[in-house]
Formats: structure tokens, sequence, C-alpha cells
């Protein structure tokens, strides 16, 4: 078992490996921007007093590149806001917020719920990124295992279909990373199924050397983020459950410190309000973003990824709220597809009952969205439409 502070065991979204060391700067914000794209920008500033500066952590993956548009398009300079990208591992974001290398983080829940038992003045500021269906349960197609999807067309409903299929997996092993949220998309459906944890054996393993071991032979599962699903889909490998099957979607979006939540409230609105720009810009230039964060990704990281990557995952396996109201919907209502509270009880669940990391639940007050969708709608309001003048332009 690893210790309880390696961070090596918290939530991926396992798409890229990091790419530089934590705090170095990714080096996006500015790239491509032409002399008079500088001058348009810097024009769109002038009407500021002063300028906010925010440090945010992240890791370039496909999704987590969406925040930089606002750089080059212009938009966070308009919005008085000074905001640099610092490329960390995937997982240290919680450590960086608190050693106060960076002011606000793109992550997800458990970094907050867990780490604050150390560190009470982190707080999670607001979700944006729902990895609805990210997550997969890949089988061997020698096992002849039924997916939850053929359980539903014989007429099951999708949880008896769900149980259906735990059923099926008796005996079986599945490779995952304990004490992360990838054993929490396993361990969640078996125990709702009323299966002891043994039901199945785990294979202890990172989310790239256990897909490694999967395609050499050990185990009969496999924990898939969205890349390690094509590949395996591509291969032949079955799909036996994914998304919403195995638990409530991870929600990323951005975490940051009370005491700069505190001393920035506007900037951060602000920085929320430029998100929703960059999600509503996406969707209505879905070829050109994807162009850009696909030439992006594969620059930053040596891997190859396309434009058609992007838009196969985009809005279909990760949702992304246009506006607060679209955000109410998906978040904040208790009927949303997700719905923030469960999945902080089932982080709760995970972390306190079943896997014991934690001796006490974290307090619902660490979790700062819900009053700031109250106060994003008293200052936006909640219906927007379009964006910004765009005073840049994306590299092509």
């Amino acid at each position: 078992m690893r210790p309880i502070l390696n961070r090596a065991r918290r939530r991926l979204s396992v798409l890229i490996p990091a790419v530089a060391l934590a705090g170095a700067a990714i080096g996006l914000s500015a790239c491509g921007s032409s002399s008079s794209d500088n001058a348009a920008t810097a024009a769109a500033a002038a009407h500021c007093k002063s300028m906010t500066n925010i440090r945010i952590a992240t890791t370039p993956y496909q999704d987590s590149l969406i925040m930089t548009l606002g750089n080059e398009l212009g938009w966070y300079q308009a919005e008085c806001l000074n905001v640099t990208f610092q490329n960390v591992a995937f997982g240290d974001e919680p450590q960086v917020l608190s050693s106060g290398t960076s002011d606000v983080a793109w992550f997800s829940d458990p970094g907050v719920y867990e780490d604050y038992h150390q560190d009470p003045n982190l707080v999670y500021y607001y979700p944006w990124d729902i990895f609805y269906n990210g997550f997969a349960l890949m089988a061997r197609p020698s096992l002849h295992l039924k997916t939850a999807a053929q359980y539903m067309q014989e007429g099951q409903s999708q949880q008896q279909a769900v149980d259906s299929v735990i059923n099926e997996l008796h005996g079986k092993s599945v490779i995952t990373t304990l004490n992360n949220s990838r054993a929490e998309e396993i361990q969640s459906p078996i125990l709702k199924a009323g299966k002891p944890l043994n039901w199945m054996s785990y294979i202890n393993e990172g989310a790239a050397p256990g897909l490694a071991l999967f395609l050499r032979g050990t185990g009969d599962t496999y924990i898939a983020g969205i890349p390690q699903r094509a590949e395996l889909l591509q291969d032949g490998y079955v799909p036996l459950l994914t998304g919403v099957q195995l638990a409530p979607p991870p929600l990323n979006g951005f975490n940051t410190t009370k005491s700069f939540y505190e001393a920035h409230k506007s900037a951060l609105l602000a920085l929320l309000h430029v998100t929703f720009m960059e999600i509503r810009y996406t969707d209505a230039n879905l070829n050109q973003v994807a162009n850009y964060v696909a030439t992006t990704y594969t620059h930053a990281t040596g891997d190859t990824f396309t434009p058609a990557d992007f838009k196969e995952y985009w809005q279909k396996l990760e949702l992304y709220p246009t506006d607060a109201a679209d955000a109410q919907k998906m978040v904040f209502d208790s009927s949303g597809v997700a719905y923030w509270q469960k999945t902080w009880d089932l982080d709760g669940l995970y972390f306190v009952n079943l896997t014991h990391t934690l001796t006490q639940k974290t307090p619902t007050s660490a979790f700062l969205g819900e009053q700031i969708q109250q106060s994003y709608i008293a200052k936006y309001g909640a219906n927007e439409t379009g964006w910004m003048k765009v005073t840049g332009s994306l590299p092509s």
C-alpha cells in the first residue's frame, strides 16, 4: 500500500503524463501571439485600474487546455486578469495550493476532499468540467462477458444491468489504483450490488503501467480513462460498464484557498465568467478549437492527439455547462446528471468508510459551489450567450 501522502493515488483523468516539473510554466498563454495581437489585448485591458494576477496549476490535458483560450483570445486581459498557467504533475494541485505556489488549481473533487484534513484552507471553488462518461471497466473479449448495454437491450433497467455485470465478475481480477477514484469506480458498484469488496481481486497499479500490464495479458478487467478506452476498443476489448453506470461522475473545476478567495472574490467570478465564454466559444467553433487543442497537446506532451479525438469527447464523454443556468441543471439541482452532493458523499464513503484513509468526513463548507453560483448569477445573470470581443487569435 502506498503512503497516504503519495499523490499518485489520487483521482486521475489518466489522459497524459506530466511533462515538466511542478511549478514550471506551461508556456501556453502567449503561444503563437503576434505583436498586433498583444497590442489589441493590451488595449482591451486599458480600462483596468489594476490587474489581478492568478496563477493556475494544471496539467495540459485536452480538457484543461480550454482554459488557455482566455489568454489567446484576449478575454482574461479584458476582465483585468493576468492569468498564467503552471504545469504540475496531476495530483499535486492541492499541494501547490497549500504551499502558495499557485492561487487556483484545475482539479477534481477528491483533491480538496482528502487534503482538507491536512490544510483546512483548501476549498473547492466551482465545478465546470463533468467527467460524465470518462471511466470504463474494460474486459478481455476472450472472457465472453455481457455488457450492461446488452443486458439493457434484453429489457433490464440500468441498475439491474449493472448488478448483472457485477454478478459475472465474481472471482475475476481488475487492474486499478487502490485508494484512488479509479478504485472507487469499481468498488462502488460492487458494494451497491450488495457484494463484499473481495468479490473481485485487485491488481494495484497506476493507469499507464496498469494498461501496459493489461495489454501484456495480466488481469481480467481494467479501469480505463478516455484514451485508454479508445485504445482498448480498437483492439477489441469490451466496455462492461461505463460512466455513471460505475459511480457518480467526478467533477473537475477550480480549487483555491479560503484566503485567496476572500481577497479576490470579484476576480475569481471574472475567471469563471471567461470559462463559460470559453465553453460557448468551443461549442460554436469546434473545428477551430479542436485544431488548436490538438496542436498544443501534441506539442506539450509529444503524444499524438488529433482534432477528431477532441471532437469525439467534447460534450459527449465529458460535459461542460455553457452558463450558470446550465450548471444549475447539471450540477446543483438534485436531479442533475452530476449533482455535486452525490459525488461529495461518494468521496466520504470511499475515504472514510471504505479505505479508512480519513477518520472523518470533509464538511460541505469546503465546497463553495452553491454560494458561488448565487454570487455569479447576481453579477452576470443565469442565462448568457456569445462572448466578449475577440482581440487575439488561436495559433493554427
